[in-house]
């Protein structure tokens, strides 16, 4: 299920207690190393389905982790790509997986822009927010 370069059980343990933010710090690397990042197999089609019904200049990634989804977003926008997260472990290692998207770390409940995206993505992280905090989304 891990590979040797994934987190270790103690490592596991520390991040499932620390809150959120601090435990996806923790996490990130080695979070492309667990079964918790976004297959390919998944990216893929979303990635073909995007296409057919492009074209998406700006693109977001919401809750953006690692950047898997930004990878998506390379493939079907043609202008700015952006990767949004609390995290700023996360957003280091998105930023050396896809260097050319723009980075912005902060709350997907708080935005810190407008409706300037033609295109919003978000993979895995919607189980993090209260069913409460989702309409908000």
């Amino acid at each position: 299920m891990f590979s040797s370069q994934g987190p270790t059980l103690r490592e596991l343990a520390v991040q499932a207690l620390s809150s959120v933010e601090h435990g996806y710090d923790l996490l990130a690397p080695a979070f492309d190393h667990t079964p918790f990042r976004t297959p390919d197999a998944v990216l893929a089609p979303v990635t073909r389905a995007l296409r057919r019904l492009g074209p998406y200049r700006t693109g977001l990634d919401l809750c953006c982790g690692t950047g898997a989804g930004l990878g998506v977003l390379r493939e079907v926008c043609t202008g700015t790509t952006v990767g949004l997260d609390f995290s700023g472990g996360m957003l280091r290692v998105a930023r050396d997986a896809e260097p050319a998207a723009a980075y912005v770390r902060g709350d997907a409940l708080a935005l810190p822009f407008g409706p300037v995206f033609d295109l919003a993505v978000s993979f895995g992280a919607f189980g993090h927010f209260l069913p409460a905090q989702q309409p908000a989304l």
